[in-house]
């Protein structure tokens, strides 16, 4: 059992950083780094991959603050409307991934990238586990996602005295394979382009599905939180990817190899 903490702090005068910030900011650097990698030795261009990165960030933070104001507190956001504009407060991770599905769709359109979405898509895709750990580590020392009452030797005992579920730890510690199992499918022979993109959304929802049972503070509809509804809506999606997706395209180098040629 894990002893109850705060989560670290440092106060430089006005200013004060938690360690939930610090490790989003890992995350967002570590999935950059992944998808400059990934377009050197995929062969495709770095600039529109980053832009790409750049347009699912902004969606994705602009839709997790949207729906955990209006889906999780609807009661609070209609007695104080203006926290719809505080966007560092309240962040919902599916809320995020529809805004990230805005902001792709959007840039795709815009640039017409055409069949070779996929391609782009999938490099996002194979790199977000490996950031994602950063990111549930962080909610694991904010301890913001609590869950029901347990006995599992690596709970937490929460404010209220109770050990639970820390299922931002759980949620790390699933996504960490996932993310090893992408470096070594990467480094294998051609994936049909949307693989990695069916793939994540298939076991990430399906990790959700049961992890969100556990929630015990979450707004229920129908006795199943958002969350719930939206890892059903993702992992339909996934399967319809995989099952669609089925042609290998070309071949990339491994992301963990040095490109053939680089651009500085």
């Amino acid at each position: 059992m894990i002893p109850y903490f705060e989560q670290p702090s440092l106060s430089l005068g006005p200013l004060t950083i938690h360690a939930f910030g610090v490790l989003v900011a890992l995350s967002i650097l570590s999935s950059m780094y992944l998808v400059r990698r990934g377009a050197a030795a995929w062969g495709l261009d770095p600039a529109t991959a980053e832009w790409l990165t750049i347009w699912i960030l902004l969606g994705g933070f602009a839709g997790a603050h949207l729906v955990d104001r209006l889906v999780y507190f609807p009661a609070d956001t209609l007695v104080n409307p203006w926290s719809l504009l505080r966007f560092w407060e309240g962040l919902s991770s599916f809320g995020g991934f529809l805004g990230a599905i805005v902001g792709a769709a959007l840039f795709v359109r815009h640039e017409h990238l055409g069949t070779q979405k996929w391609l782009y898509l999938d490099l996002i895709a194979y790199a977000f586990p490996g950031g994602w750990v950063f990111g549930r580590t962080g909610c694991f020392l904010a301890f913001d996602h609590p869950g029901s009452a347990t006995s599992f030797f690596l709970a937490q005992r929460y404010t209220d005295g109770v050990v639970r579920h820390n299922l931002g730890l759980d949620e790390a510690l699933f996504t960490l394979p996932v993310a090893l199992l992408f470096l070594w499918l990467g480094r294998r022979r051609a994936r049909a382009p949307g693989f990695f993109l069916g793939l994540l959304a298939v076991l990430y929802a399906t990790a959700r599905l049961f992890l969100d049972s556990l929630r015990f503070v979450d707004v229920r509809y129908f006795d199943f939180t958002p969350g719930q509804y939206g890892a059903a809506a993702i992992l339909v999606v996934g399967m319809l990817i995989l099952a669609t997706r089925s042609q290998p395209g070309p071949v990339p180098q491994h992301v963990g190899s040095e490109p053939a040629c680089r651009t500085e």
